[in-house]
């Protein structure tokens, strides 16, 4: 890995991480630093105390002489015997000092996950929903999941790339002052493996990375597509074709990691066969050179202990080389993600007493033209109103306008005299009851539903249920404890849109909406529920967004939209 594919890695890499986080891994590199002067001495010090336990006499000369003398032996033996004491204390707190190392990398790698997937949550939660509409939330869940996790996993293989690196240097450092010569030789050939490897693993890890990826994301797809619609799935019969669509994901998937799991074991054959055929050589060489075994001896012993250090080193760090190119599209779908555009959005008081008014509101979405034109109304404080027109005419997108869900391309929203702004959306959200067509149950209790993430008031609770109509009904199961299944399996259609209500009038909204809510129902369960809509909402501001004329035949006033304008 060149420096110029590692540049916009790090720049990316720094980008997601903050000033904390950065200072952190600042420390971890300094550790690492320590880690491989500390693997380096573990090597270094095997020679000195070979070389002087096979020959004593070592101990009238050189440093031998200068520690002995300065530790105030007399003995021989008994100097052999401390060096080797302290040697074995040194392996013990190189033991301590790596375990240490790695419960603080990995502690760090965590946190890294945690901080990339709640920023990525948190990103999402304050994207424009013009711009959520157009995504899949498979996809998100995704990559909040897997994607910030390979991200962190992508840091610490950097990391621990960067520890092996250090050791090899120093490692390698040392062998130059013991004999440069047979150093250079090791070097050219070891180099010329390296090379290889990393020519070849490069280009096929960055394909393979990319594949899985994309393959990843098919899979959510899938699963969320046929989980999501698993009725009609059973009804169609088409579960051949998705399972044939979810095998081919699969398929791919495990494709990409079989082959980055056979590049990762590449470096390791070829550089443990090299080694070996070194070690034979110096061998070969030592003795050719020195002509003599007992200089042969501790020289051998250090470079056998040397390779056997670097090559696992060597084979680790082109390893992670490997996984950091295979992580490398992880890196950019967070990174993208992360640094979308978001908005703002504050609490400042609105107070809601007269009207909300609307004056020359046009939207579109992202793509096409625009949904509503110059629309202008008023709708007074307790008034129930009815917007109606065909399908597509406008209808939804004026109420996601007027409750604050989505941001007009052009014009004003006045509550009373204020205008709605980035700055008190929050305060005016609040005040609105939403009951959509389709109504989302987790599959938790009644009361978690309900609640939706508020704080629990069970008698709250029990109040807006029998304002919904749905508290008898849930008596004779398990109360606030009932549980709804996922997606509300377990409830009918008009007891999922009870517990909508139920949900809506929670936190006592100033203005209800319904968003076609009873389209889906029999006539006779919609003028149920709409009895107990008219019911609940008698001091309430009423918006409903219906097709039939009976749903809205006691509002107030109806506004008929076509094509984006209002018409009637």
């Amino acid at each position: 890995m060149n420096l110029r594919m590692l540049n916009p890695i790090i720049g990316k890499l720094r980008g997601l991480l903050n000033r904390k986080q950065k200072l952190y891994l600042i420390t971890l590199f300094m550790l690492t630093i320590v880690l491989s002067i500390v693997e380096t001495a573990g090597v270094s010090v095997i020679m000195p105390f070979i070389s002087v336990a096979s020959n004593p006499n070592l101990i009238d000369t050189g440093y031998y002489k200068k520690f002995f003398d300065l530790l105030g032996f007399v003995s021989k033996t008994n100097f052999i015997i401390v060096f080797g004491i302290t040697i074995v204390c040194f392996y013990i707190f190189r033991a301590v000092y790596n375990v240490i190392y790695t419960y603080i990398l990995n502690l760090f790698s965590l946190g890294m996950f945690r901080h990339f997937a709640t920023t990525l949550f948190k990103t999402y939660l304050t994207i424009p929903y013009k711009v959520y509409v157009q995504k899949n939330s498979a996809e998100l869940m995704q990559i909040i999941i897997n994607e910030a996790g390979n991200v962190s996993q992508l840091l610490l293989n950097m990391l621990q790339m960067g520890s092996e690196l250090f050791t090899v240097l120093l490692l390698y450092s040392f062998m130059v002052m013991v004999n440069w010569q047979m150093t250079l030789v090791l070097t050219a050939i070891l180099v010329l493996a390296v090379l290889f490897i990393l020519q070849y693993l490069i280009r096929k890890s960055k394909a393979q990375g990319i594949k899985r990826a994309d393959a990843q994301l098919n899979l959510s797809h899938t699963l969320g597509e046929t989980f999501g619609n698993f009725k009609f799935v059973k009804l169609k019969g088409n579960e051949a074709r998705i399972f044939r669509v979810f095998e081919e994901s699969t398929r791919a998937l495990s494709r990409a990691q079989t082959i980055s799991q056979t590049l990762g074991s590449l470096p390791k054959n070829i550089l443990e066969s090299a080694g070996f055929s070194l070690l034979v050589a110096a061998v070969v060489f030592i003795l050719w050179y020195y002509h003599s075994a007992d200089r042969v001896i501790p020289i051998i012993a250090m470079y056998a202990l040397a390779l056997y250090r670097i090559l696992p080193a060597l084979n680790r760090m082109l390893t992670n080389v490997n996984q950091v190119v295979y992580l490398q599209r992880s890196l950019d779908i967070v990174y993208d993600n992360i640094h979308q555009a978001t908005e703002h959005e504050g609490a400042a008081s609105l107070v809601f007493k007269k009207s909300i008014r609307v004056e020359n509101l046009s939207f579109k979405y992202m793509v096409g033209t625009d949904v509503l034109n110059n629309v202008s109304l008023e709708i007074r404080k307790g008034e129930k109103i009815a917007i109606v027109g065909e399908s597509g005419g406008g209808k939804s997108t004026l109420v996601d306008l007027i409750i604050g869900i989505n941001k007009p391309s052009s014009g004003v929203i006045y509550i009373d005299d204020m205008a709605i702004t980035n700055e008190n959306i929050r305060a005016w959200r609040s005040k609105i009851g939403y009951i959509p067509q389709s109504i989302y149950l987790f599959d938790g209790t009644v009361a978690e539903n309900v609640v939706f993430g508020s704080e629990q008031n069970d008698e709250r609770l029990m109040e807006v249920l029998q304002m919904a109509n749905i508290w008898n009904f849930l008596l004779q199961k398990e109360g606030l404890h009932t549980r709804v299944g996922e997606g509300g399996i377990q409830l009918s259609g008009g007891q999922k849109q009870r517990i909508g209500i139920a949900r809506a009038l929670y936190c006592d909204p100033e203005v209800l909406v319904l968003d076609e809510a009873t389209s889906a129902l029999d006539n006779d369960t919609e003028s149920k529920i709409m009895d107990e809509i008219y019911k609940v909402s008698e001091n309430k501001t009423l918006i409903v967004i219906a097709h039939r004329l009976t749903t809205v035949e006691r509002c107030e006033r109806r506004i008929a939209i076509e094509n984006g304008e209002i018409v009637g």
